[in-house]
């Protein structure tokens, strides 16, 4: 196999996918989502879906749909799903934004806020026992290291959002 590496390159030595850095970290996110499918909706009759944006209203209320979508990464309509099962279990409630009456405002009721904190107790042993191996140090680095890629990654994300938006208005106007 080619070497894969430049020499400006800041990624380690390539020699398949498996070395790439985002793909080892999409492997973690997978491997912590199918246990967490597991504990969510054995233990809370609950999906992941539903309790991240269970959570994120919890941490943001009250809160607009469209900001969780945002937030989530979740598309409008997989949003709605999870909103309408999420009061259907009386978890959340909807009410007009009352800064914008065109768009959904989202709270929990006391139910769901008890829900997010029994939940909560379970986030964290499981984060607990993935963060076994690190020391205190390893754990802090590897938090600031993971939010500079975030915050990166989500700059980059925005701006090819721009991007494709002025495409978009400009093919517009030209049509």
């Amino acid at each position: 196999m080619p070497d894969t590496n430049t020499s400006h390159s800041k990624h380690p030595q390539v020699s398949s996918i498996e070395d790439v850095i985002t793909f080892r970290l999409q492997r973690l996110v997978n491997i912590g989502e199918r246990a967490g499918h597991q504990w969510s909706e054995r233990m809370f009759d609950v999906s992941l879906n539903e309790w991240r944006l269970l959570a994120m209203i919890v941490a943001h209320a009250p809160t607009r749909a469209g900001d969780m979508s945002d937030a989530l990464l979740m598309d409008k309509s997989q949003l709605s799903r999870v909103i309408k099962s999420l009061r259907k279990k009386a978890l959340i409630r909807t009410m007009a934004d009352p800064d914008d009456g065109r768009a959904i405002a989202l709270q929990p009721t006391a139910q769901g806020v008890a829900l997010y904190e029994k939940m909560m107790i379970e986030v964290l042993n499981s984060n607990e026992r993935v963060l076994a191996p690190l020391d205190p140090e390893e754990i802090e680095a590897f938090s600031r290291t993971l939010e500079k890629l975030l915050n990166h990654t989500q700059e980059m994300l925005d701006a090819r959002l721009a991007r494709e938006k002025q495409r978009h208005q400009e093919e517009a106007v030209t049509s």
